[in-house]
């Protein structure tokens, strides 16, 4: 059970998740396609965080690229990114 529990977490799934796929496992109508529609809805998720970590790496490569890393730290280029409204 520990095993399935870490397992489970090593792919992402949250202990609500792995609670839901124990009762699948004890449910004797449950189908295997109830499982498997429980790993793709996990694979989405975890696409869709992909997808937004990827965005805020090419955001923060810009911003590094902008900084020479000198001058005072009132005219960073990455603080006044920060710091501004705009929406990129």
């Amino acid at each position: 059970m520990v095993r399935f529990i870490k397992r489970a977490q090593e792919l992402g799934f949250t202990l609500k998740d792995i609670k839901e796929l124990l009762s699948l496992r004890a449910a004797p109508r449950a189908r295997c396609a109830d499982v498997r529609h429980r790993a793709k809805a996990k694979a989405h998720d975890i696409d869709q965080k992909v997808y937004t970590l990827r965005a805020m790496r090419r955001a923060l490569t810009k911003l590094i690229g902008e900084c020479s890393g000198k001058g005072p730290v009132t005219q960073c280029p990455i603080l006044e990114a920060l710091d501004s409204e705009d929406d990129e």
